[in-house]
């Protein structure tokens, strides 16, 4: 069944109504014509008779109910109405459109109306309410039960304005709040459609400056660790020369030179736009090899910003703020250029690293227990029948062999360790010379030769553990694993700076597209304010909020930007502002139109159905829809009429038909306080009671001739 009512006024029309009659019904815009309002003089209905034969045979529509204005002047007062009319469409008259206020009864007074609400201000209001659809369908119900299918209305409402006055009044409110400031935070953009892709590696050119200088770092790293651990190993002590401090020192200019080229390379390639001539020319002199240049994603950008909008738009976010996060959106689109990496780069390879790898810390000194074993050891082989001779020997020995793992490390600091040496000869042979003189009866032979060469094996051992200990501890300290890792990680800068040479012309048309919906965007806005600050008389005094009129006027701003989106990728910001704000402006228009047609509660063309919030009013908001709707039907109303017109009226002793309604969103609170057969509408400020009196019989009737064919009749 269709929701919607469409008003054709005929009034003025004269000899064209016939015209406008056949353009509405030849209309292809209008694709639904089943509910049809149509208003009309009382002094030209028998002239649009053809008018109304041609729209009621036309098979569009089959519900059509006719507001006639206009006295009745004849003398006794009658109302010609089109056969057709009377046979296929009710009839509700209005002598006077802005009525006298009268309650129903036979010798009732009346009183007249402020005329300064306006000449037609309860005929504004009355087809106000029937574009209502389910007010008009059950209108035209109660009509088709009374006699001659003609009444006259009156009407009570909660609210008793101008429809069109209120409509703009809202719709200020609605776009004060959408130009609000505020404190809300822009939505975020979508992450799916803006995701970067996967970083690949960074491909270099076989024998170029950077891909030989990567594998003389790598090689450098490796031969060091090779060396290292080759210092590690027991017996290397007392093999020959292991050069790991000067393969470490090696490494170190490796790894470090490595760095500052790279770094070199961000900064000459260094760009906040498309890569150009030099740029391009010191890529390809390192020998970098650029990827694939990424192309604009004008769906995806489309898709992201549409998305952006409908969220912000949906969350009732104010355009400013949805301007504010367009800009810092076209910011990080910006590309910084490679030498905004420059950081990352030395993240990824720290001067201590270089420092540390370049100029190595000497290698550990002698443990501080070392002098302890020395002592025993020469103890033990003072135990001899040599006596202090051989403990000395001993601590000779002893002392050689520390002073080795001091000659031998790597990066040795001599002199440093002269103190360590000097505790350990001074221990081992003070422990030798003090055994051998107190000890004075020597052991049995088969005890002290095994203790002498427990000694000594005991204390090449040990020193070779120390001298092992010690090494370890040295290459741990040389971080060759960590250069390893950096150069890796110095790599992933190179390819994130050639994937950021490779993006640099997407995200800036990126960018562009965002600058031209920012733009378009501000110029809605801007409208939106024009809006706001028009001199207009509708537009004083205060209105409460209408979350309907928010709710188009958001449908308004997609429909605005919506053609300024599909042609994102083109044009200047100049040309996007200027259509969007003519869009805007034209759609503003058409919404005004579409109000003085169908009514406030209509949704526009370019709006979706507004989905019935629950009633969120205050109790004397709820009271005067109530009151308004349970209304008593002989109470005084509006009746649209002069108290001369009074009498033309059937008040008989039956209760009037009346049509009773109130907001749906405000059912729950609502229902149990009215009387039955309410008719709940989908607008939240529409609630009242339509009462309809008919008129006398002998009143209005039938006529199958127009007034200028009885005209030429009586002049034959």
């Amino acid at each position: 069944m269709s929701r919607r009512v469409v008003r054709l006024d005929l009034r003025g029309s004269g000899d064209g109504a016939t015209g406008e009659v056949t353009a509405l019904l030849s209309d292809d815009s209008r694709h639904d014509l089943t509910s049809l309002l149509v208003v009309d003089d009382v002094a030209t209905l028998g002239r649009h008779r053809l008018a109304y034969e041609t729209l009621l045979a036309s098979r569009y529509t089959d519900e059509v109910l006719c507001v006639a204005v206009g006295r009745a002047d004849a003398d006794p007062p009658r109302i010609a109405l089109p056969g057709s009319l009377t046979q296929a469409a009710g009839v509700l008259w209005v002598p006077d459109p802005c009525g006298i206020n009268w309650r129903l009864a036979t010798a009732a007074p009346a009183t007249r109306r402020d005329r300064r609400e306006g000449p037609e201000a309860g005929l504004t209001c009355l087809l106000d309410v029937l574009t209502l659809a389910d007010v008009f369908r059950e209108t035209l119900r109660l009509i088709e039960r009374i006699p001659g299918l003609v009444a006259n209305p009156g009407i009570r409402l909660a609210w008793m304005g101008d429809g069109r006055s209120d409509f703009l009044l809202a719709l200020r409110a609605a776009c004060v709040r959408t130009l609000a400031s505020g404190s809300a935070r822009p939505p975020d953009f979508p992450a799916a459609s803006a995701a970067q892709p996967a970083l690949r590696p960074v491909r270099l050119r076989k024998g170029g400056p950077l891909a030989n200088q990567v594998s003389q770092a790598r090689a450098a790293v490796d031969e060091a660790a090779a060396l290292g651990n080759e210092l590690g190993e027991a017996m290397s002590l007392f093999s020959g020369p292991v050069l790991a401090d000067t393969a470490v020192t090696a490494a170190g200019h490796s790894v470090g030179l490595l760095r500052d080229k790279l770094e070199e390379l961000l900064i000459a390639a260094h760009g906040t736009a498309r890569l150009d001539a030099g740029p391009e020319e010191a890529i390809d002199r390192a020998g970098v090899v650029l990827p694939p240049p990424e192309e604009f994603d004008a769906a995806g950008t489309r898709d992201s910003i549409s998305a952006y909008l409908a969220s912000g738009l949906d969350a009732g976010i104010p355009l400013p703020r949805l301007i504010e996060g367009l800009d810092q959106r076209q910011d990080r689109l910006m590309p910084s250029g490679s030498r905004a990496l420059v950081p990352a780069l030395h993240r990824a390879c720290p001067d201590a690293l270089v420092k540390g790898l370049s100029d190595p810390e000497p290698m550990p000194g002698p443990q501080p227990w070392l002098p302890a074993v020395g002592a025993l050891a020469a103890a033990m082989a003072a135990l001899s029948p040599f006596g202090p001779a051989s403990g000395l020997v001993m601590a000779l020995l002893w002392t050689l062999l520390v002073t080795l793992t001091v000659l031998r490390g790597p990066g040795a600091r001599r002199l440093g360790h002269t103190g360590a040496l000097c505790l350990n000869a001074a221990a081992a042979g003070a422990a030798g010379a003090v055994t051998g003189l107190v000890v004075t009866d020597p052991l049995p032979p088969p005890v002290w030769p095994f203790l002498l060469v427990a000694a000594l094996a005991g204390a090449v051992w040990t020193v070779r553990e120390s001298w092992r200990s010690r090494t370890m501890r040295w290459l741990a300290a040389c971080h060759l694993d960590e250069a390893e890792r950096a150069i890796d990680e110095m790599l992933s800068v190179a390819a994130a700076a050639a994937g950021e040479w490779a993006r640099a012309g997407a995200r800036i048309e990126t960018a562009d597209a965002v600058a031209r919906m920012n733009a378009a965007l501000a110029h809605v806005a801007a409208v939106l304010r024009d809006h706001v600050d028009q001199p207009n008389g509708h537009h004083a005094g205060p209105s409460r909020r209408d979350r309907r009129v928010e709710h188009f006027l958001a449908d308004l701003v997609r429909a605005a930007m919506a053609p300024r989106l599909r042609a994102l990728a083109a044009g200047s910001t100049a040309e996007h502002g200027e259509q969007a704000g003519q869009k805007t402006a034209e759609l503003f228009a058409e919404w005004e139109e579409h109000v003085a047609q169908h009514g406030t509660h209509d949704p526009p063309p370019f709006a979706t159905e507004w989905v019935i919030e629950a009633a969120t009013g205050s109790d004397e908001d709820l009271t005067e829809l109530t009151e308004a709707a349970s209304q008593d039907p002989h109470a005084a109303m509006w009746q649209l009429c002069l108290a001369q017109d009074l009498s033309l009226l059937d008040v008989g002793t039956e209760p009037p038909a009346v049509v009773r309604f109130a907001p749906q969103h405000c059912r729950t609170a609502m229902e149990g306080a009215l009387p039955a057969g309410i008719t709940w509408v989908p607008s939240a400020r529409h609630a009242g009671t339509l009462r309809l009196v008919p008129v006398r019989p002998g009143v209005a009737y039938q006529s199958w001739t127009d007034e200028l064919e009885a005209e030429q009749e009586g002049r034959r």
